[in-house]
C-alpha cells in the first residue's frame, strides 16, 4: 500500500475549499482521496452538549470478515443448548457496557481444569484479567459468576458427546440457512479470506425495501394473483412449496436467524456514556494506549481469525437535530471560515446548494467512534465527494480504492466472495471488511492515510473507502459537488433506480433548480453541462406519459389552486379535490422502485400507493387496466420544453455553438385531457 497525498495549504491558500480541492484534483485523482493538514493557528473549538443522545449501532468486529468463525460456532451451540433449556439469549451479557465473549469464557475455564478448580484454587481473578475485564470494575468478580450460573453452567455440565450432537445440530441448520440466505464462509481451497454474507444491506433494508407491513404489503397483495378455490384438492408441487416455507419459518426462529448480520442496532446514551464505554472497550483490547500500528495489526487479525468475540459501538449523528462540532455564533471564531463544514454546503462553486438542506447530504453529520468502529468499504451511491474533518479523539485510519480500479475491483471481489452472480461491488456494500493486503495481492491499487485530530480528508467521486478508528474519536462529514460530477451523478441516479436502492435527493429535482436558477444568472458553463442530460430527462418523462396517455390513463389532477387545505389534515399534509390525500416526502416515494417522484407521480387511489411513471407501465402492462390509476405532475409539457429551449439557448450563446435541436411543445400530439393543468406538488419542497 501507498500512503495517500498530504498538502499543507498556507494561509492564503487555505480560504476557500472547493477552490482548493480543484487546484489538486489531478493529483489527487489517482488516489482517490487526500488529508490536508490546516495552518497552525486554525484551530476551531468542538463545542458538543455532552448530555446529547443518540442511538448507536453494534458491531461485531470478528464477524465483519466471513460471518463465521470458530468463536460464532461455539457461541451458536451455546444459544442453541441455552434454547433448549427455556432461556434466551438475544444479546450478549455484558461487563462493564462491553459483550462478554462467552465461547472464550468457557474455554478459559476449561482449560483451568473446570469451574470446580477455578473457584477452589481461587482463579476468579486471573479469569477476569484474561477476559480483560477492568480492575475498575465494580464488582467484577461476582459478576462474572453470575453470569456464569446463568449462561454456562448448564452447558458446561454437557457430556462430550452431547456437545458434539449439539454441534452436528448447529451445522445442520447451518448449512440450511446458506441454502436459503446464501453462504456465510467460502468453501473453496485457498478461499480463506472469502466471505459470503449475502443478506446484509446497509440501513438494515433488503433492496432498499423495508420488509414489512403497510405499503408494500399492499403491494404484494395487488400483485398477487386471484385465490384459487379451497374446494381443489392441492398439488403435490403446491404441498412441497407449502413444506418448505413452513420449514423456512421455523428456521427464521433459530438460533442462526441473524447470523448473516454483523452490525446491529444499539441503545440510546449519551456522549459521556458512550465516552465511558469506548474507555472500556480500550481496556478490554489493549493494556496501555496503543498507536495506530498496532491497533491496525490486531485489528486485521481479529476480522481474520474469528477467535474472539468483540462488540464495539459507532455513532452516526444528524447535527440539525444535535448541533456541529463546528462554532456557528456568528460572532464566534471561524463560524464563517469557508473550510467549516456548516458553511461548505453553501459555497457558490457547489451545486448541492440548491437543494437546500438535505440530511446526510448537505447537511453534516457526526462520526462517533471507539477503538475497531469501523466504516466498511463503501464508495457513495451518489458518488458524491465528500469532506471529513477530526475533530477530536484518536486517529482514524482510511484506506481507499481510487475510481479508476472499478472494473478490476468488481471482478476481484466477484472471485474472493464468490458471489455466485452478485456483481462484486454490490457485494461490497453488504458492511464486508477486505484486507487491504488481500486486495493488494490480487493487484488492486489500495491507499492508506492516517488522519489525525484537526485534519481534513477529501474523497473524491467514485472512489472506495474504509474507515478504522484508533480509540475515541469525533469526526464531522459533509457531501459537497462541482458541475464536473453532474454527468457522473446523473448516470449513478439511474443505476440506484435500476437496483431499486432509495436515494437521499432527487436528481431531477437538483437538475431543474440548477436549469431554472442559473437560466436568470444566464451562467452559460453550467448550463452547458447540464443541457444534455435535462434534454434526456426531458425525453424520458414525455415518453411514459404518452405511453400511460395510450394505455388509457386520462385522469390528470386538478390544479393546485383548486385544492383546499383540510383543516382536519395532518401537518405536512394536502388533500386534492377528489379526497385523495398524499404526504409530503416520504410518500413520492416509489413504493416499487424508491424513486423519488419529482416531475410527476402515479397514484392507486383506493391502495394509497404511489408509482412512478416507469414502474406505473409496467403495472399497467401486467393488469391490463388503468382503473384506480391518477397522474399528478408538477410541470406541464410546455413547460418542460419552454425550460429546455432556455437552457439550451442560453448554453449555446455561451459556447458560439448549436445545440441538438429541441422539439417545440405540441399539445395535439398528446393524448388525454386538453389542458392538463399543473400538479400540487408545484410549491412543494
Amino acid at each position: 500500500m501507498t500512503e495517500g497525498p498530504v498538502f499543507r495549504p498556507g494561509q492564503r491558500e487555505f480560504q476557500d475549499p472547493l477552490v482548493y480541492v480543484d487546484s489538486v484534483r489531478e493529483q489527487v485523482e489517482p488516489y482517490g482521496l487526500c488529508k490536508v493538514v490546516p495552518p497552525a493557528d486554525w484551530r476551531p473549538e468542538c463545542k458538543l452538549n455532552e448530555d446529547m443522545r443518540f442511538v448507536t449501532q453494534i458491531q461485531h468486529i470478528h464477524k465483519l470478515g466471513r460471518r463465521w468463525g470458530p468463536n460464532v460456532q461455539r457461541l451458536a451451540c451455546i444459544r442453541k443448548h441455552l434454547k433448549s433449556q427455556g432461556i434466551a439469549m438475544e444479546d450478549a451479557p455484558l461487563m462493564v457496557s462491553c459483550e462478554l465473549d462467552l465461547a472464550r469464557f468457557f474455554q478459559l475455564i476449561n482449560d483451568m481444569g473446570g469451574m470446580q478448580q477455578v473457584t477452589d484454587l481461587k482463579k476468579w481473578s486471573k479469569l477476569a484479567d484474561l477476559l480483560r475485564v477492568p480492575k475498575s470494575a465494580q464488582d467484577r468478580l461476582a459478576k462474572l459468576q453470575e453470569a456464569y450460573c446463568q449462561y454456562l453452567l448448564s452447558y458446561d455440565s454437557l457430556s462430550a458427546d452431547e456437545r458434539r450432537r449439539l454441534e452436528d445440530e448447529v451445522l445442520a441448520e447451518k448449512e440450511s440457512l446458506e441454502r436459503r440466505k446464501g453462504p456465510l464462509e467460502g468453501h473453496s481451497e485457498g478461499a480463506q479470506h472469502a466471505l459470503l454474507p449475502r443478506y446484509e444491506p446497509k440501513n438494515g433494508l433488503v433492496n432498499g425495501l423495508t420488509h414489512s407491513n403497510g405499503v408494500c404489503g399492499k403491494l404484494r397483495e395487488l400483485d398477487a394473483p386471484p385465490p384459487k378455490s379451497s374446494s381443489r384438492r392441492r398439488q403435490p408441487a403446491q404441498e412441497k412449496r407449502s413444506e418448505e416455507e413452513g420449514e423456512a419459518e421455523e428456521e427464521e426462529k433459530g438460533v442462526l436467524s441473524d447470523q448473516h448480520k454483523c452490525i446491529y442496532k444499539g441503545r440510546s446514551v449519551s456522549l459521556t456514556t458512550f465516552y465511558r464505554t469506548a474507555r472500556n472497550t480500550m481496556n478490554m483490547c489493549f493494556n496501555k494506549e496503543p498507536g495506530a500500528a498496532e491497533v491496525e495489526q490486531e485489528y486485521w487479525r481479529l476480522v481474520e481469525q474469528k477467535e474472539c468475540h468483540v462488540a464495539v459501538h459507532y455513532g452516526k449523528v444528524d447535527t440539525n437535530t444535535h448541533g456541529s462540532g463546528f462554532p456557528v455564533g456568528k460572532s464566534e471564531p471561524f463560524s464563517k471560515h469557508g473550510w467549516n463544514l456548516t458553511v461548505l454546503p453553501n459555497n457558490s462553486a457547489s451545486i448541492l446548494r440548491h437543494l437546500g438542506a438535505v440530511p446526510g447530504v448537505t447537511i453534516p453529520w457526526l462520526n462517533i467512534g471507539m477503538v475497531f468502529s469501523t466504516s466498511c468499504w463503501f464508495r457513495d451511491h451518489n458518488r458524491l465527494p465528500y469532506i471529513d474533518y477530526l475533530h477530536t479523539g484518536a486517529d482514524c485510519i482510511w484506506y481507499c480504492i481510487p475510481a479508476e480500479e472499478k472494473a478490476k475491483l468488481d471482478k476481484v471481489v466477484h472471485t474472493l466472495l464468490q458471489a455466485n452472480g452478485t456483481p462484486g461491488l454490490e457485494m461490497l456494500e453488504k458492511n464486508i471488511m477486505i484486507s487491504p493486503e488481500v486486495l493488494h495481492r490480487e493487484g488492486i491499487k489500495v491507499h492508506r492515510t492516517i488522519q489525525r485530530s484537526g485534519q481534513f480528508v477529501v474523497c473524491f467521486p467514485g472512489a472506495f473507502v474504509s474507515r478504522v478508528c484508533c480509540g475515541y474519536s469525533v469526526s464531522e462529514t459533509v457531501h459537497f459537488a462541482t458541475p464536473q460530477w453532474m454527468n457522473l451523478g446523473y448516470q449513478a441516479a439511474k443505476d440506484l433506480k435500476c437496483r431499486r436502492i432509495e436515494k437521499p435527493f432527487s436528481m431531477e429535482k437538483l437538475l431543474y433548480q440548477i436549469a431554472t436558477s442559473e437560466s436568470k444568472r444566464e451562467n452559460g458553463h453550467i448550463l452547458s453541462t447540464i443541457s444534455s442530460l435535462i434534454k434526456d430527462l426531458r425525453d424520458i418523462e414525455m415518453r411514459q406519459r404518452q405511453e400511460l396517455y395510450s394505455a388509457g390513463l386520462m385522469c390528470l389532477c386538478c390544479s393546485y389552486r383548486d385544492i383546499q387545505r383540510d383543516s382536519q389534515a395532518p401537518p405536512g399534509e394536502e388533500e386534492d379535490c377528489n379526497g385523495w390525500r398524499w404526504r409530503l416526502g416520504a410518500a413520492r416515494r416509489c413504493q416499487i422502485c424508491q424513486h423519488l417522484c419529482y416531475l410527476s407521480m402515479v397514484v392507486q387511489e383506493n391502495e394509497n400507493v404511489v408509482f412512478c411513471l416507469e414502474c406505473a407501465l409496467r403495472y399497467v402492462e401486467k393488469h391490463k387496466s388503468c382503473r384506480g390509476l391518477k397522474m399528478m405532475y408538477r410541470y406541464d409539457e410546455d413547460q418542460i420544453n419552454n425550460l429546455v429551449n432556455q437552457v439550451c439557448g442560453k448554453a449555446t450563446a455561451q459556447n458560439g455553438e448549436m445545440c441538438n435541436g429541441v422539439t417545440p411543445s405540441r399539445k395535439s400530439a398528446r393524448r388525454g385531457p386538453r389542458s392538463a393543468p399543473r400538479s400540487s406538488m408545484e410549491n412543494s419542497p
